[in-house]
């Protein structure tokens, strides 16, 4: 019965074309199916996981049509909102991933929707950090800006502004509700994720978050990394992370690490990089490049020379 188990998932997987389990591995036999607080017989009873399989498939396959067209994602999105509890933690993953597919496939189309000069200039009037799309709608008697504005949020999108220009994201802190169902590799995925869609590390080519968020962040992706080293996602992850890496070493051009008029370096950077090598106690690759930098930093005065820029060179490279 296990090896049935295991070659079901497995073709599975070889017709979604992802990964085993998607964290590498087959669910363990006997993993929760997500079927509480459906009325059924008593726990553990071989009808009950009879039933709750077969529901739990049946979803599954309802879900699927809705998430192969950009067409139909605020019906997707309404339908996981409300039905993700009911299926296994490998079939909540490969919904959840497929929306954030679906999501970044439709990306280019919601882009050139918001990017006329038309809109642009009337989302100046309407615009509030931290409003979802949704309740920005409410917000106009314009009634094609509203259809935008409410369709948008239905789909799962939030606005975003940068150097003037406003544009749609996806809302990652609406996937919040899925990591109690999907496996720990998503769960986590999820959490780094809504954590740059809630607050940009950037903007404008200046970070718009302290330095020792940026290194915190860091250190976030970099367990990710380390845990979930076959996840679906963790192309993405480790992606995220060089950026990070660069933004704690080097900073960006309206924020650098180290002030252009004399090559010190920030007092801010200086404490938070300090204060978390100060509570580290592991052997984090992350921060075993920082404690060099910052060891050496101290010798000379925490001011950029020939010696710092080797470092950075050789530890850190921009290329």
């Amino acid at each position: 019965m296990k090896m049935k188990k295991i070659l079901l998932s497995a073709a599975i997987t070889a017709v979604l074309g992802l990964p085993a389990g998607i964290n590498g591995h087959v669910l363990a036999e006997g993993a929760a199916t997500g079927t509480a607080g459906a009325s059924a017989p008593a726990p553990g009873s071989k009808v009950t996981a009879e039933a709750g399989s077969s529901h739990a498939e049946a979803v599954y396959k309802a879900a699927l049509p809705m998430l192969a067209s950009s067409a139909r994602l605020p019906e997707a999105v309404r339908f996981l909102n409300s039905n993700i509890y009911a299926v296994s933690p490998y079939q909540a993953t490969v919904l959840t991933l497929k929306l954030e597919n679906l999501h970044k496939a439709a990306m280019n189309t919601w882009e050139s929707k918001f990017s006329s000069s038309s809109v642009q200039r009337k989302l100046t009037s309407v615009y509030k950090a931290g409003i979802s799309m949704t309740k920005l709608a409410e917000t106009t008697q314009d009634a094609s800006l509203r259809d935008l504005l409410k369709s948008a949020g239905e789909s799962g999108y939030k606005l975003e502004t940068a150097e003037g220009s406003f544009f749609p994201v996806i809302d990652y802190a609406a996937y919040r509700k899925y990591k109690v169902y999907v496996t720990n590799d998503i769960r986590d995925y999820i959490s780094i994720m809504a954590t740059e869609a809630d607050l940009p590390s950037s903007k404008d080519n200046g970070l718009v978050i302290s330095w020792g968020d940026v290194a915190a962040r860091a250190l976030a992706q970099e367990e990710f990394i380390q845990s979930h080293p076959k996840s679906n996602r963790i192309s993405a992850v480790k992606a995220l992370y060089s950026q990070y890496v660069i933004n704690t070493f080097y900073g960006q051009n309206n924020t650098p690490l180290f002030h252009y008029d004399n090559l010190e370096m920030d007092l801010e950077a200086q404490k938070a990089y300090s204060s978390i090598l100060s509570k580290s106690n592991g052997s984090s690759p992350f921060l075993l490049k920082l404690e060099g930098f910052m060891k050496l930093l101290k010798e000379n005065g925490y001011k950029l020379d020939d010696g710092v820029t080797d470092y950075l060179k050789t530890e850190v490279p921009q290329s």
